[in-house]
């Protein structure tokens, strides 16, 4: 095997093992609800520091790789995430749940900025391409298989199990990662002309900062809540509800592929509105009809059109920041995101316990919390839609961040 390839297995492993830990939580959250005894109130509490703690330190750890060498620096990181996540197994109380969850966060900010970073700073050209997506399959992957054996484990052999197989999981990879590129030699550090100016970028992407905080809010909220509304609502058993949520992300995740075509016949922009609205009226269908059926269809069809939103959004951050692939760029990218769905989740899960009247409406009040994220960010983009260049242009597929 290439040097070149190496590093990229190593990266993708690196990128499974960071989504499918940080995913596992919210596969098994009605059975950790029915564990420690916690309502909508704690899983907006849980889920929203961790995603507090994962945005700050991507931000920093997204500035610090630019001179440092990723295919030695992310794995430090994965390292922690891992170790993090079998500590979460011994906790005794919500409290420690908590605690342990968000330290664990600092080990899962790495990836984004530093990896796709990596990434970026190893290939090129068509390589560049090939390689983004190979990364991001697994990253995909590592999600969907987060979610339901977070589900199914939890569910079958207690809560525990999750935590500890995705910890494992998470060393073996450093163990692997770090056989791969052993003999690599060191990365050059990107030159300090070349580092991202936070202002001027701020600036440049100023126009899309409230749509990347409300597609993180929206999937955020529909990933942590979706089990909750299928349990609570529906009366799906545990591993059900988690495995349909993941179903969900599936979903999603096939439809980005077919984006550059989506793309290509309606434009870019019509693709980004059109995908917000459609989330909007999934979520609709989830918080109002009592049907899990059409519930279930409305998540799988419309609500997957959530994922079509990351790789427009990402081409216009690109096309309008004049920064690629470097570590500060991302993770102020990836920060912004995560940092929006930390607040939708405060949000979603304070209004859920104070306006939550039956277990009904207290399950679907998150997602009428998405329906109007998603219609809020389709409203936005279209009041903005004068200022937006680009917007008839297509891109390729690119498969989301999530």
């Amino acid at each position: 095997m290439t040097p070149d390839r190496r590093a990229l297995l190593a990266n993708s492993l690196y990128h499974l093992s960071n989504d499918g830990s940080v995913t596992v939580m919210a596969g098994q959250i009605t059975v950790l609800q029915a564990v420690f005894r916690f309502g909508p109130l704690e899983i907006g509490l849980l889920a929203g520091a961790a995603l507090l703690v994962e945005a700050v330190f991507q931000i920093l750890f997204g500035a610090m790789s630019d001179r440092r060498d990723p295919a030695r620096f992310l794995p430090i990181g994965i390292f922690v995430l891992g170790f993090g996540s079998l500590l979460i197994a011994t906790s005794s109380t919500f409290v420690m749940l908590l605690a342990l969850t968000a330290a664990s966060r600092i080990g899962a900010s790495f990836y984004h900025p530093v990896g796709i970073a990596w990434i970026g700073r190893e290939f090129g050209g068509e390589a560049l391409d090939h390689s983004m997506g190979f990364q991001s399959a697994f990253g995909d992957s590592g999600v969907i298989l987060g979610m339901a054996s977070g589900a199914v484990l939890g569910a079958a052999l207690g809560w525990q199990y999750p935590f500890v197989a995705w910890g494992l999981i998470s060393l073996v990879a450093v163990a692997l990662g770090w056989w791969l590129v052993r003999h690599r030699p060191r990365l050059p550090p990107v030159p300090a002309a070349s580092r991202a100016d936070y202002v001027a970028m701020l600036k440049d992407v100023r126009l899309w900062i409230l749509p990347l905080a409300l597609s993180g809010a929206a999937y955020n909220i529909f990933s942590n809540f979706g089990p909750p509304l299928l349990h609570e609502k529906f009366g799906l058993a545990d591993d059900a509800s988690g495995v349909g949520i993941a179903i969900w992300i599936l979903t999603g995740t096939v439809a980005t592929f077919f984006f550059g075509r989506v793309s290509a016949r309606f434009g870019r922009f019509r693709s980004l509105a059109a995908s917000f609205a459609l989330t909007a009226v999934g979520a609709l269908v989830g918080a109002v009809l009592t049907h899990v059926g059409i519930v279930l269809a409305a998540f799988w069809s419309l609500g997957a059109a959530l994922f079509l939103v990351y790789p427009a959004l990402f081409a216009f951050v690109s096309e309008t920041s004049h920064v690629r692939l470097q570590g500060a760029a991302f993770g102020l990218m990836f920060g912004v995101q995560i940092l929006g769905g930390a607040a939708g989740l405060f949000a979603a899960g304070f209004l859920a316990e104070i306006l939550g009247a039956t277990t009904d409406l207290r399950a679907s009040i998150p997602f009428y919390a998405v329906a109007v994220v998603s219609l809020t960010a389709f409203v936005y983009l279209v009041a903005a839609r004068p200022r937006i260049a680009n917007g008839r242009r297509p891109i390729p597929a690119v498969a989301p961040p999530v």
